[in-house]
């Protein structure tokens, strides 16, 4: 935070109705130098405040220093590889809700992974093992999944999911694969065109092995998270492409990185925030999802999942 005194800061909030556009643009570069931790003194300022017009622009400087805080913070998250699924979710999730509780999320999370340690032994198979992950998931804690034509932003987010009960298949996804990997169970994410399903691998599959997308030999079987957790084979994964009249290729049969799920999941809330008219949350997602795309990446964004 930079250091600014009482009165600067009074000084500068009476300067934010100026009409001036280059006093106006120093006085919100000075503001937004703040950071997060000068946001309760913002805060505060709106709160005394009974100009409407600093009262919009104070709003405005929140949400950009926000914005810019999760976007940092997210890059940071993929720079160092995407290990931690929950917290790549979490920062998803603090785009639309800054103010979340994330020691509450990861509590959470952590009690309901809890109960599924305690109902694991080293003598089940794969199969057993996703019995009692699915037991604890949909029985126990009653998730399910909800499969809409209208994209609903709000299913995206792993404090709603939490919350509510109910997600799409690809916030559903990361919250079993949360659950999954705490409890060390080999189960990573496929991302098919329109819907999201998970993997059984044969073993843990390292970084590389899962950027590179190209693992199907190690798959045991498939997971459907929008039918409580159901085990299904290759067959109906090239049964649905048919149905889609898509070409089967091997990236829709295998395992994929943390990274390519969050980018998944980034690009839709893009979606929803777009198709419901909200251009300026979907810019502004736009900025998190080009944090995964490098110069050298040739993926077409219209191939992305979207979940319907």
């Amino acid at each position: 935070m930079s250091n600014v005194s009482e009165k600067e800061f009074k000084a500068l909030i009476t300067l934010l109705d100026d009409n001036d556009g280059e006093v106006f643009s120093h006085v919100s570069d000075k503001l937004i130098s703040l950071g997060i931790d000068g946001i309760p003194m913002l805060e505060s300022a709106w709160e005394t405040s009974d100009n409407q017009i600093i009262q919009t622009r104070l709003e405005d400087l929140i949400n950009k220093i926000q914005f810019s805080n999760v976007k940092d913070r997210l890059n940071a998250w993929i720079n160092s590889g995407g290990v931690d699924l929950l917290e790549g979710a979490i920062l998803v999730a603090k785009f639309q809700y800054p103010e979340l509780d994330e020691y509450k999320i990861i509590q959470k999370v952590n009690s309901i992974s809890k109960n599924i340690w305690i109902e694991l032994n080293p003598s089940l198979t794969p199969l057993e093992e996703v019995h009692v992950l699915n037991h604890v998931f949909f029985q126990l804690h009653g998730f399910f999944g909800q499969q809409t034509q209208q994209l609903d932003a709000d299913l995206g987010y792993i404090n709603n999911v939490l919350e509510t009960k109910k997600g799409n298949s690809l916030s559903l996804s990361i919250l079993y694969l949360i659950l999954a990997q705490k409890n060390e169970l080999p189960i990573y994410g496929i991302n098919l065109p329109f819907h999201f399903i998970m993997a059984f691998s044969k073993k843990e599959l390292n970084s590389e092995e899962l950027t590179e997308n190209n693992q199907e030999n190690n798959v045991l079987f498939y997971i459907n998270p929008l039918n409580k957790g159901i085990a299904f084979s290759r067959s109906e994964i090239t049964h649905y492409l048919e149905q889609m009249k898509l070409k089967p290729t091997t990236r829709f049969y295998s395992p994929c990185h943390n990274l390519e799920i969050i980018k998944m999941l980034v690009y839709n809330q893009l979606s929803c925030y777009d198709q419901n008219g909200n251009k300026d949350k979907a810019n502004q997602l736009k900025e998190l999802f080009d944090l995964f795309v490098s110069d050298e990446d040739n993926l077409n964004i219209d191939d992305l999942f979207q979940d319907e």
